[in-house]
């Protein structure tokens, strides 16, 4: 998937925000997808750069960079994850906590505004609105943040715990004569606290501190408290350090002390833990309390310095107590299956399998080249081989063909029907192992009502069904442009005549031309490949001819198959047909093929649960040795690699959305109508109806708001102004309508130009090209225009 990572940037301030974000983008790339950081910057004071923030993030559309959508948006940090995207999933590193936790505990900067209750209000009210927009679970970096989501919002969260940044790379070593404390320096990790508690400690013991302060004046503070108390002989400043000295610290520290407050999760603890060192914090430090436990892996006192003196010392005193409790640490870190696999597959609900380095490589090509040819072969073909053949008189397309009287035309007497012509008879010959794989799933079903979608004379299908199911109606649809009826006579008395309907729609842009719940099958064989522009539309019209319970069938060319995969490996495009057929015009070539995890998730959006998904090889069985090696190698689910899709889905709901991804927009509400309401010649007013025809609200405002496209005409008929977008004065729901009103000059000549108007959705584009909306014209002068133009977004 294509993958923004979206999160907040205080300008230069980099710390665990930072790191977790650039580790997360660093995993989903590892792990074979797309992804980058999105940041957007962050000031919170005073009130006006606050709902400034807010807003500017609203306002940013991450569905898609330059015509490319994103697949998903992972946000992480207030107020970035604002930010529009239909497929939003949250990985809370924290809310603003000035408006939760800190407002409680009275250190929030919004207790000093004049309307910070306002913008209290205000933030929580925004982090309701964006939550509910995710289909997924929330998702937390520690428990501790979770349970101030469910404190204060009563929303639940999951706990998703990632390794430290440096976690491939720390090491165990020596226990030291020193604390280590790493960070930054600001006055929540309260450095201060663990200098008076040094104070406290007779003798030798050193407090050696890493880390860059975000304001200068702070460290100088720390120096002067630190010389105040007379211990600066025994406080190393090491500023700002690079991994490798970090990673030599903590391995040669007797301890490592960290003493946030409510800290959200805090690397510097399981930093810690892989360094096999004890932890030394306090009971109010939130997120290091996750991991750690009194006496176990460290020591947790009060946070006053007398209490954390007290625990400086046992450490420094009893170096076995402090090896004791670091190998507890590391086992307890390694006990908890912390891992970017487990962040990956978690977020984007995709098994994550690393992208492969050199040594990877290697090791596949061996594998590859340690099984024999006939073997990945075989399990290749067994994987994808057609299922059983049901019960059937006929033993190949051509005894079908012999056994019905196909053609229409009255024949002269004592003469038999004519032949199926001989180029149609060997196409649907082509497919005889197809009909009978679909055949196989529409008999497991057991259909009283099926109707097939894209079926064309002769109806051969159709005669195969009739003798599997004697009982069956079946009906169709064809692209026509005329209705056709046939009662479709056997040849032979042992054989059951059978008649059919099939009425003209385009799938993708018309309404079925049937009622809700009429049958308990819709087929869709080998159309699903031919659609240009909406198979959710389609879709969503078979859940709505279909009763409850009844089931779909899909077979279209899986564009993941071996085959595709070796024409891949060659350079060629992996389609199994990728001719233009100038005859046929745009439905007569593959538009898309799919793989079979699409199909799934496109069904999926339209109501569907999936009742089977496979894929058969049906035309051919070779398979490449190479390319069965590669896969078999890779451990491929070899059943998904078979060149035509099966899908069986089961209608459990009513339609949804698309999954993200396919579409540009959103398709479920890209239709409607355009009517001329009110025409007054005396006073030119004028007034524009707009009906949502679709099954979605229209919204009035934001991203993929419902609007209208005004476009203006000369008397020469040259487009002189265009892209002008007018805003709808109201969301719209399913079947109601809305007014567009304006004046034009009712003295203006009737040939002075044309005003176009189409609906519109922002950011995406006109209802026209889906053809499911109509274009209005009406004679406009281009100072009206121009002056309508003053409404535009």
């Amino acid at each position: 998937m294509r993958i923004g990572v979206v999160r907040t940037q205080v300008p230069f301030v980099s710390g665990g925000a930072e790191r977790h974000a650039a580790g997360l983008v660093k995993a989903l790339r590892d792990y074979g997808h797309e992804a980058c950081e999105i940041t957007l910057p962050f000031k919170w004071y005073p009130m006006e750069c606050l709902t400034d923030s807010i807003h500017a993030a609203r306002l940013t559309d991450l569905s898609e960079a330059e015509g490319v959508p994103i697949d998903m948006m992972i946000g992480l940090k207030f107020p970035a994850y604002l930010a529009y995207h239909p497929n939003p999933v949250f990985w809370l590193l924290h809310q603003h906590r000035q408006a939760y936790d800190m407002w409680d505990a009275g250190t929030s900067d919004l207790l000093d505004m004049p309307d910070g209750m306002m913008a209290r209000n205000m933030i929580q009210a925004e982090d309701r609105a964006a939550f509910a927009r995710s289909h997924r679970s929330i998702y937390a970096n520690s428990e501790n943040v979770a349970g101030r989501l469910k404190k204060y919002l009563d929303l639940d969260a999951t706990p998703l715990y990632h390794p430290p940044p440096l976690a491939n790379q720390l090491r165990q070593g020596d226990y030291g004569d020193y604390l280590f404390a790493p960070g930054r320096l600001n006055p929540s990790k309260r450095v201060d606290l663990m200098l008076r508690a040094l104070a406290k400690v007779p003798g030798p013991l050193r407090l050696v501190i890493a880390g860059v302060p975000e304001n200068p004046a702070y460290l100088d503070e720390l120096r002067n408290l630190a010389a105040a108390l007379g211990i600066s002989g025994r406080v190393e400043w090491l500023g700002g350090i690079d991994d490798a000295a970090m990673i030599r610290h903590y391995a040669q520290c007797r301890a490592v002390v960290f003493t946030p407050q409510d800290e959200d999760l805090g690397y510097i603890t399981l930093e810690a833990m892989l360094s096999g060192k004890p932890v030394i914090t306090t009971a109010d430090a939130g997120g290091p309390l996750e991991f750690i436990s009194q006496k176990r892996e460290g020591l947790i006192t009060a946070a006053t310095p007398e209490a954390l003196s007290q625990a400086f010392m046992t450490l420094h005193e009893d170096v076995r107590l402090a090896e004791t409790m670091g190998r507890a640490g590391l086992e307890r870190y390694q006990s908890l299956n912390i891992s970017w696999e487990d962040v990956v597959e978690t977020l984007t609900g995709e098994t994550a399998k690393p992208a492969p380095g050199p040594a990877q490589i290697a090791d596949l090509e061996a594998k590859a080249a340690a099984t024999p040819a006939e073997e990945v072969v075989a399990r290749v073909q067994a994987a994808v081989a057609p299922p059983p053949a049901p019960a059937l008189p006929f033993a190949s397309i051509t005894e079908v063909l012999e056994a019905y009287a196909f053609d229409t035309m009255p024949q002269e007497e004592g003469e038999g029907p004519a032949p199926v012509e001989p180029g149609l008879a060997q196409y649907l010959g082509t497919h005889w192992t197809r009909y009978l794989t679909t055949l196989h799933h529409v008999v497991d079903c057991g259909p009283r009502d099926i109707l097939d979608v894209g079926v064309f004379p002769p109806l051969a299908f159709e005669a195969m069904v009739a003798n599997a199911l004697p009982d069956v109606n079946m009906s169709g649809i064809w692209e026509g442009p005329y209705p056709y009826a046939q009662t479709v006579k056997s040849l032979n008395p042992d054989y059951p005549d059978f008649s059919i309907e099939l009425r003209p729609a385009n799938i993708e842009r018309d309404v079925m031309p049937y009622g809700d719940a009429e049958f308990d099958m819709v087929l869709g064989m080998e159309i699903f490949e031919h659609l240009a522009l909406d198979p959710h539309f389609f879709l969503s019209q078979a859940a709505r001819v279909l009763r409850p319970g009844g089931h779909v069938i899909l077979t279209t060319p899986n564009v993941g198959s071996h085959r595709g995969v070796q024409k891949m490996l060659n350079g060629q495009s992996p389609y199994s047909f990728g001719l233009f057929v100038p005859t046929g015009g745009v439905y007569g070539r593959h538009n898309r093929e799919y793989t079979p995890r699409e199909v799934e998730a496109l069904a999926h959006g339209a109501g569907f649960e999936t009742y089977y998904l496979g894929t058969t090889d049906v035309y051919e069985d070779h398979v490449d040795p190479s390319t069965a090696a590669l896969m078999v190698a890779r451990e491929d689910d070899l059943n998904l690699r078979g060149e035509t899709i099966v899908f069986v889905g089961r209608k459990v709901g009513e339609p949804t959305a698309p999954p993200p991804g396919l579409y540009h927009g959103d398709p479920a509400r890209l239709s409607g109508n355009l009517s001329l309401s009110k025409d007054e010649a005396a006073t030119g007013l004028t007034q524009v109806t707009a009906k949502n025809t679709s099954a979605g609200w229209w919204p009035a405002s934001g991203n993929q708001a419902t609007a209208l496209l005004a476009e203006w005409i000369d008397q020469e008929g040259y487009l002189v102004h265009t892209n002008v977008i007018l805003p709808l004065s109201e969301a719209v729901a399913p079947g109601q309508k809305t007014t567009f009103s304006f004046r034009r000059d009712p003295n203006e000549p009737s040939q002075s130009g044309t005003l176009r108007l189409q609906l519109f959705q922002v950011g995406v584009g006109a209802f026209t090209g889906t053809g499911r909306a109509n274009l209005l014209t009406l004679p406009c002068s281009e100072a009206t225009f121009l002056t309508l133009a003053k409404r535009a977004v």
